[in-house]
């Protein structure tokens, strides 16, 4: 990937969509879960992709290439939404089912998990999506989403709670 990344920083075409390809089912469960309309889903990730394409010569570390990619798409799903409906997404709007594109080998185990997350809060999901699924340190996740690290730490032990919770009940989150 730091290969991919390293060319496309030299204008390399072909390795700028090897890296767009690579990245679009990420953007796509990442954007879900901030935006329920598919086109302004693609919008976001078309955004995202253009502001990639202009600004990826000014990335200074290749490792820190997904982290700087999902930083953008996250603002720019948040600029949507904000333009489109001149106010924070309720809880309650986010569609999150629709979110599931499983890419990994165990797509059972994907869609559990995304399962037990849908009742949860818009930040408790992208917390534990990042922190699990993306497996980013709670540090990498206080840059990504501008959070205090004691406000990331409180998100992922109420949304554990929850879900243990969720789990020993067999039922619907609570709170």
């Amino acid at each position: 990937m730091e290969e991919l990344i390293k060319r496309a920083q030299k204008g390399d075409q072909e390795a700028f969509t090897a890296l767009v390809k690579s990245m679009k089912d990420d953007l796509y469960k990442i954007a879900k879960t901030r935006i329920s309309n598919e086109d302004d889903m693609q919008d976001a990730i078309q955004e995202t992709m253009l502001e990639m394409f202009k600004s990826i010569k000014k990335l200074r570390d290749p490792k820190l290439f997904k982290k700087w990619i999902i930083t953008i798409l996250i603002n720019k799903c948040n600029r949507i939404y904000r333009r489109k409906y001149k106010t924070d997404l309720s809880y309650e709007e986010l569609n999150f089912e629709d979110f599931i594109t499983a890419t990994s080998n165990d797509v059972e185990s994907d869609l559990e998990f995304y399962e037990l997350l849908k009742d949860l809060k818009y930040e408790e999901r992208i917390i534990l999506i990042l922190y699990y699924k993306e497996e980013y340190t709670v540090k990498e996740i206080k840059s990504i989403l501008n959070m205090k690290v004691s406000t990331i730490n409180t998100h992922l032990f109420r949304a554990r709670v929850k879900l243990k919770e969720k789990l020993e009940k067999g039922g619907e989150l609570h709170g």
